[in-house]
């Protein structure tokens, strides 16, 4: 009997010991520099923003917070290279809305993006403005919506990934206008502006903190908001629900995820430390001034909003026909 209890307590001692050494590894997380992957090009609102958070981890935890850029596929190249990380907290991935679309476009992604990353914390939502050249003819909204119709395939619109967030929405805005513009696709926000600024585009998706530098070049100007409300950022420029689609918006967010292999008490640990980031109220004065606004919510309302959000681009594409470009 006595032999008996000796066993069961070791073999009770050996089933709780991972679960105490997960528990130390989320106290003592980061225990190395964490590496952020920004699934998109240096210069756009997600490298802004990125930068700006890892400062504040590094910051607040003493450990370095490093980006590193692996663009391309509507975010999903450096989806997939996260998915497939070792689930220890020190590689993490800059989600954006890209992520809830990609299951419908891609066939053969290797990863799921639902199921295989693990939604940690969202960093903010924000009011993006429609950017395009200066010598573009239109100068709001209802003037690009008519010019469209009257110049079928002629607007060139530049994105900032084929498949991503951007495209679909716009090409949900032109099909419900009966509007067709020739959508040309690039590998992040910043060759985006480039190509606006040149005149390569006519229009591009952007964000207020991305934009300010180029619209004071005077080559660029805000014709549009595409946010369902206008923003105290850039006060005197409409949005496009104001002249056209009264219920369409371009819904722009950011979050943290990392793979889903991570264990919970890890997860938990690193979204405490993102909710600390957007409680700082000096970084929140600084993002709302550019239109975004930190949100820090917890993992579970994250996910949720991420598979809401899944669901709905799902019945859309599918209830309106949807037909993408490649």
């Amino acid at each position: 009997m006595q032999q008996t209890r000796i066993i069961r307590a070791c073999a009770l001692a050996a089933a709780l010991l991972p679960m105490q050494v997960t528990a130390q590894q989320a106290g003592d997380w980061p225990t190395k520099p964490v590496t952020i992957i920004n699934p998109f090009t240096p210069g756009a609102v997600t490298d802004i923003e990125g930068r700006l958070y890892a400062q504040k981890l590094s910051d607040n935890t003493g450990k370095n917070f490093i980006l590193d850029y692996k663009p391309g596929a509507g975010a999903t190249i450096g989806a997939a290279y996260v998915a497939k990380t070792t689930g220890d907290g020190h590689t993490l991935l800059i989600a954006t809305s890209g992520l809830t679309i990609a299951p419908m476009i891609f066939n053969n992604l290797g990863f799921d993006p639902l199921k295989d990353l693990a939604y940690v914390s969202m960093m903010t939502k924000r009011a993006p403005p429609l950017i395009a050249n200066a010598k573009f003819p239109p100068n709001n909204g209802g003037e690009y919506i008519a010019y469209a119709k009257a110049n079928p395939g002629k607007i060139n619109f530049g994105t900032s990934g084929a498949t991503g967030a951007g495209h679909l929405s716009m090409q949900l805005l032109h099909q419900l206008t009966n509007t067709k513009v020739t959508f040309i696709h690039y590998k992040g926000g910043g060759p985006t502006q480039t190509a606006v600024m040149s005149g390569e585009v006519d229009v591009i998706i952007s964000s207020v903190i991305g934009s300010k530098g180029i619209l004071k070049t005077g080559k660029v100007k805000a014709i549009a908001m595409l946010s369902s409300q206008r923003t105290s950022a850039m006060p005197d420029v409409p949005t496009m629900a104001e002249q056209t689609i009264p219920t369409w918006e371009y819904p722009a967010w950011l979050g943290i995820a990392t793979t889903g292999t991570t264990p919970v008490p890890i997860l938990n640990r690193i979204n405490t430390e993102l909710v600390k980031v957007a409680k700082d109220p000096v970084l929140a004065e600084k993002l709302a001034d550019d239109a975004s606004f930190m949100v820090g919510n917890s993992r579970q309302e994250f996910t949720q909003f991420v598979n809401g959000e899944a669901a709905r681009w799902a019945k859309l594409v599918k209830d309106l026909g949807i037909k993408l470009e490649p």
